[in-house]
């Protein structure tokens, strides 16, 4: 299924609110006996977030509801831009590319960066086909611009060189 973009809204206009959260993929078992608990960290989290619109005229609504309808309910998938981040809290500068092929985990490789560009925990970054991650703790590239990011959850998939 293609995934579709958030309509424009009241001449490009985002949502009033859009809380976001991340929910990660946890499971937690209890001792019945001890009360001891074990917590199990899967891959998988996913973002969330709640948008609210008001006041919509006729046409804007329509657009939203075939915008909803098109989405199938949970089977569709859809890009919103965060509303209240639209850069990095950092010195992030330059050309940032993926630095190697293969790469799993939860620290990605990165070059192409100006030199002492930095990332601060809290920013968030995009990589791959569709990976969103914040930043944990911050970083700074190299004098050759090469810069190791720590991210919150390990990646899906290994992101392409140069991608």
């Amino acid at each position: 299924m293609t995934i579709l973009t958030l309509p424009l809204i009241k001449g490009g206009r985002g949502p009033r609110m859009a809380p976001w959260r991340k929910l990660s993929n946890t499971q937690a078992f209890e001792s019945p006996l001890t009360r001891s608990v074990q917590t199990l960290a899967l891959p998988g989290a996913r973002w969330a977030c709640s948008l609210t619109w008001a006041n919509l005229d006729a046409a804007d609504a329509a657009r939203m509801r075939a915008f909803l309808y098109a989405l199938r309910g949970r089977a569709g998938r859809f890009y919103v831009p965060h509303p209240t981040v639209k850069r990095p809290r950092g010195t992030a500068a330059g050309t940032p590319l993926v630095a190697g092929s293969g790469q799993t985990g939860a620290t990605l490789a990165t070059d192409g960066w100006t030199a002492g560009a930095t990332l601060l925990a809290g920013d968030l970054i995009g990589f791959g086909a569709s990976e969103l991650r914040v930043v944990i703790s911050d970083a700074t590239a190299d004098g050759s611009g090469a810069m190791s990011i720590v991210i919150d959850e390990p990646m899906r998939a290994s992101p392409a060189d140069n991608s």
